[in-house]
């Protein structure tokens, strides 16, 4: 991608009105390991949770922050999507859609807690999956007229709608949009038509007009992940499996694991670690499913169909230093918390209370 054009979007003034900024009740203690954060997707005002996160893993609720939009309300995975709250690679901050007001929040990550720095229009209706890579954001809205949308991420946490980032994706169901790891291509999950949308980017980052479409190897592509090597892995809501494919340099995908199946009923969300450990929440069976990858080419084994228990697990996320994996679980109106062992197995940590409802949606860990 060409930095020097970059950077000449990124000086250009913008005019706005003052962002409005809230901070979490109480900033994370100096014996704070990390956070994780989740979303309540409130329909009378969205709002993100903060949780201290101690050198054992375990929670502690340390305050909430609105992101000044609306969720969606109605029900349990209410978006049906992966990456609705993210985190950018640096951790400096932290984006959130506002699927009922169809905008996006962005958060600065700092010691005193989250600072609201900008709230934008998302560009279509319905947002529920946000993509990041280095300055470049990406939005699924799922809603309306489907539809990606790109932004800058300015140094100032705000966000700069792109020239000609926009690209229709027709009818379907869809429920996630990421980068590959190296910033070549972005993905997109069709579980209604059991496809797969890749967008090759130029050296500008804007998608190709057209995105290259292949079947899915089991029913309805949900979240998917990449593994270390840049493979990408999908699971299956369908299926009750997860699928492994190359990206190849013309877009298309070439399956390396097929629909390794767990047995389990809606395998909807998918979180890793750089260890090879994958994990899936199966979340009609109540269960979460241990994955390994090998060190190779992306090949998928199942460990332990059963590894983990929730109420109703969702979204999924994994600490940095790969030990800990944490599950929304809204019917628990609580997070699930494990720990993740040298063979890949999980050992549960308990749960911690959100004081949620069954329509929360969204996580993410520091």
């Amino acid at each position: 991608m060409n930095k020097n054009i970059l950077a000449v979007f990124l000086t250009v003034t913008i005019l706005t009105t003052s962002a409005v900024t809230a901070l979490a009740n109480d900033h994370l203690g100096k014996g704070a390991a990390g956070a994780v954060y989740i979303m309540t997707n409130a329909a009378d005002g969205n709002q993100v949770i903060v949780y201290e996160r101690d050198r054992d893993g375990l929670l502690t609720m340390s305050g909430t922050v609105s992101t000044q939009g609306a969720g969606s309300g109605v029900d349990l995975d209410p978006l049906a999507s992966q990456n609705s709250l993210v985190l950018t690679q640096n951790n400096r901050w932290l984006l959130a859609v506002n699927a009922g007001s169809n905008e996006i929040s962005v958060f600065r990550v700092g010691r005193q807690g989250l600072n609201l720095t900008d709230k934008v229009g998302s560009g279509g209706q319905f947002p529920v999956s946000l993509a990041v890579s280095d300055n470049l954001v990406y939005v699924l809205n799922a809603g309306g007229s489907p539809n990606i949308t790109g932004f800058f991420l300015s140094h100032r946490g705000r966000l700069i709608p792109r020239s000609h980032a926009a690209r229709d994706l027709g009818p379907g169901g869809y429920s996630q949009v990421d980068f590959d790891p190296r910033g070549d291509n972005l993905v997109v999950t069709d579980r209604a038509d059991n496809e797969i949308l890749v967008f090759p980017l130029d050296e500008r980052g804007l998608p190709a007009m057209t995105p290259v479409s292949s079947p899915s190897a089991g029913i309805a592509p949900f979240g998917f992940i990449f593994d270390r090597h840049g493979d990408l892995l999908v699971a299956e809501a369908g299926s009750g499996a997860v699928s492994s494919y190359d990206i190849k340099r013309d877009g298309s995908l070439e399956v390396i694991t097929p629909s390794v199946e767990n047995g389990q009923a809606a395998t909807c969300w998918i979180a890793g670690n750089h260890q090879g450990d994958v994990f899936t929440s199966n979340t009609g069976s109540q269960t979460i499913s241990a994955y390994t990858v090998s060190s190779g080419h992306g090949k998928l084994a199942l460990l332990d169909a059963t590894a983990g228990f929730g109420n109703r697990p969702i979204d999924m996320n994994i600490s940095i230093d790969g030990r800990f994996l944490y599950a929304l679980d809204p019917a628990e109106e609580a997070v699930d918390m494990f720990e993740i062992e040298s063979d890949g197995s999980l050992t549960g940590l308990g749960t911690a209370p959100a004081g949620i409802s069954i329509v929360a949606q969204g996580i993410a860990v520091r």
